[in-house]
Parts: structure tokens; sequence; C-alpha cells
């Protein structure tokens, strides 16, 4: 029987543009499956529009003026968020596919008011999305877990604005130079920086930390960056290894690069290494998966150190882009699931963990 499928874009976040591309590609697939697609777009300013227009212009960001125009400002107060997405729909969809990105889409924040709709919800809970939304928590699981990573540290804006050169004299001394720093809540590499020299590390840090109230500062490795789709609920599967292969032109695997540069970086799937190695990896890329408590879908990146073998995790990302030269469908397509199928695949798994977690109601 065809289900009703709604899919969430956009978002309060500054990965709204590749939501746009993700959810263009993801509902090009769901329309090969024969379920009835319904369309709900968040403005940067938070808004919730439904959007029945063509899908090119959510791609291309062309969808507000039509959303807004085909809003009812005398639409009722919704009384729950379940009556809230069902009144925005026209109906009550069987699975909501969240095709967004980044802070207050991937974190737990959406997550938690898709538990209140009581409809599933493709992708990880909220334990799992906020833990892997933040860097410095995932990375204290992964101590934990006993899986091997980079050195790192930590600096709040706060010690940063109050001092920020005892706190740079501090990570060049723990972490040394050259060496990279991100935002803790983040994703795409938006933010990212890399610190080559005391002045440096000055700039990036005060520049960083307007990203977040935490900044993660991790040692450079020169190192092959490898990335693995997985796939599941309770026994999650992995899919073949990926390689991220950046060109000459660029200095790391950045935004810019990941998006919008044509010939910044090309994804090799599979990756070029031997067959005991990519066992270990996705073996490892499950383990961190389950360590959160993920489930639906996750991308799981590696650093392969070029010089001593060392395999260390970098990140999970537990809504992984979604666009036609993402890692996460590119994986699975060589692993033998299309994207076709790769989205039903999902949309049944977020039904199935609904009904798992599904409680008797005490009264």
């Amino acid at each position: 029987m065809a289900k009703t499928t709604l899919v969430l874009f956009g978002g309060v976040s500054t990965e709204y543009l590749i939501s746009l591309r993700s959810a263009y590609n993801i509902l090009g697939a769901l329309r090969q499956t024969g379920d009835r697609i319904v369309r709900i777009g968040i403005t940067p300013q938070g808004d919730w529009l439904r959007f029945d227009g063509p899908d090119e212009d959510i791609r291309d960001d062309n969808w507000q003026i039509q959303a807004h125009a085909g809003s009812d400002p005398d639409r009722p107060f919704p009384s729950s968020p379940r009556a809230w997405i069902t009144g925005l729909c026209g109906c009550t969809p069987d699975v909501i596919f969240p095709a967004v990105h980044g802070i207050n889409c991937e974190d737990g924040t959406l997550q938690g008011l898709l538990e209140l709709t009581g409809i599933p919800y493709v992708g990880s809970g909220v334990l799992a999305s906020a833990a892997g939304m933040d860097k410095l928590h995932a990375k204290i699981i992964f101590q934990k877990a006993r899986i091997p990573q980079c050195r790192y540290t930590s600096a709040s804006r706060e010690e940063i604005q109050r001092d920020v050169k005892t706190v740079a004299a501090f990570v060049a001394e723990k972490i040394g130079y050259p060496c990279f720093l991100k935002p803790s809540n983040g994703g795409s590499s938006v933010g990212t920086m890399r610190a080559a020299n005391d002045q440096d590390l000055v700039s990036a840090l005060l520049e960083v930390s307007q990203f977040d109230r935490q900044v993660v500062i991790e040692e450079f490795v020169r190192a092959r960056e490898l990335e693995v789709a997985v796939l599941g609920n309770d026994r999650p599967k992995a899919s073949c290894v990926s390689e991220i292969v950046t060109s000459d032109k660029v200095d790391y695997y950045d935004y810019e690069a990941k998006y919008f540069m044509s010939d910044g970086a090309q994804v090799q799937v599979p990756a070029q290494i031997d067959e005991t190695l990519a066992r270990r990896i996705r073996r490892l890329a499950v383990k961190a998966y389950k360590a959160l408590g993920c489930t639906g879908l996750s991308r799981v990146d590696f650093f392969l150190d070029t010089a001593t073998g060392r395999l260390m995790i970098n990140e999970i990302n537990t809504l992984p882009g979604f666009t036609p030269i993402s890692v996460y469908p590119k994986a699975f397509e060589a692993s033998g699931i299309s994207t076709v199928k790769l989205v039903k695949r999902l949309c049944q798994l977020a039904i199935d963990e609904h009904q798992a977690k599904a409680r008797q109601e005490v009264i």
C-alpha cells in the first residue's frame, strides 16, 4: 500500500543550501516509489511552509515566495505538534523524511519536535542526534568505546574571549602546529580553520568561537580521508569504504571544496584499500554507530595516517548529505542499493523504529 511521506527541507541552519540539494535528490528518488509526497520547507527565519511547486524550485532556493503566497494566515492554531503537521500537510503522513542538516536540524532539536508528533521519522533520535552533532561529546563517547582518534583538546568561547593568548599557548604546547579548529556543534566543515603558527592560532580561535561556544582543536594528520555509510537500526550494516580525494587546489576538504568547487575534490567509490583494512573500517563504523545509539542512517568518517598507517575516527554525521555527489547515496549505490531502494528502506526503518520504541501506556 502506498504511503504518504513528508519531506522536510531548509532550516534555520548554516547548512540551509545543502539541505535544498539533499531534498531535491531525495524527492527524485521517492517519486519513483509510488508513495504520495508532501513537502514542507523551513525558511532561514524559522517559518514552516507547505510547498506545492516544482522540485527544481527547492534546489534553486526559489520556493519561499510561492510557499508564502499559498499559506493561510487564518488557519486555526493547532492543538498539538501532530495537529500542526497534519494541518500543514492536509493529512497525517505515515513517515517524515528530514532532508535537513546542521544546527537546529540534526542536533536533536528537530528530533524532539518530531517525537512529539507521534509520527515515525527517518534518522536517529534525540540523544544520538545531539551527541553526534556535538564533536566534543562524540569524542568522549568514542574514547569510552575505545575507538582510536587523533589528539585533541577544546576551549570555550568565554576562555578565548577572556585571554586568547593564554589559550593559544596551551593549545600550541598540547597539540602543536599545524592544527585544525572546528566548532563543536556544526557540520559540513562550516567554520573549520587551519593554524600553522601562533598568529594563525589566535586569529582562528577568535573566528571559530563565533560559530559555537566550544571550539575543538585537533592535531594535523597527513592522512587519507575515508568514509563509510551505515544503514539500519538494531543490526546496522556498513557500505563499502569511500575516499575523499582533494585536488591540489585546496588545502583541505572544507565547505567550499565539498559543495561549491567542481574540481575541489572527488569521491572514489570504493576506496583503493586492501580488504583487511576495509573490513576493520566497516567494523569500527558500526561500533561508533552503536556507541552513539544511532538508528536509520549515518556516515562515519576516518583518517588513515599516510606515514604510520594509524587509523582514527574523525566524526559521525547522523543526517549526512544526500546530494547526487554525496558519499552516503553513492556508497550504497556501489554496494548494490540504488537511491530509490535506499530512501524506501530508510522510510521503513523509521516505521520499524517507531514501533519498537512504542511503550505501553500506564493509566
